[in-house]
């Protein structure tokens, strides 16, 4: 409950979108579009990233995706000790 979602992507052209399962868990949904971010914040992030990488980073590891209506066993998966890399919850 009180959480939030941020997504960037999708590969289905109408995604189903479990609206009242969120509602009534008070999940806070951001769809962030590209379009939505300034030019020059765009042009600083990417070279943000390319200096981490440069310096080493290899980027987010996904340790597990799980569908939405999993949301729990990902809040388990990630509070489970020696858990590594992100859990991605997948609508």
């Amino acid at each position: 409950m009180y959480g939030s979602l941020a997504a960037y992507a999708t590969d289905a052209a109408t995604p189903p979108i479990p609206f009242w399962p969120l509602l009534f868990k008070n999940i806070r949904v951001d769809f962030l579009g590209s379009d939505d971010f300034r030019p020059a914040d765009k042009v600083e992030a990417a070279r943000a990233l390319n200096d981490a990488l440069v310096a080493g980073w290899e980027g987010f590891e996904i340790a597990e995706r799980l569908p939405l209506d999993e949301v729990a066993t990902a809040h388990e998966r990630l509070e489970a000790s020696g858990m590594r890399g992100r859990v991605v919850v997948l609508l």
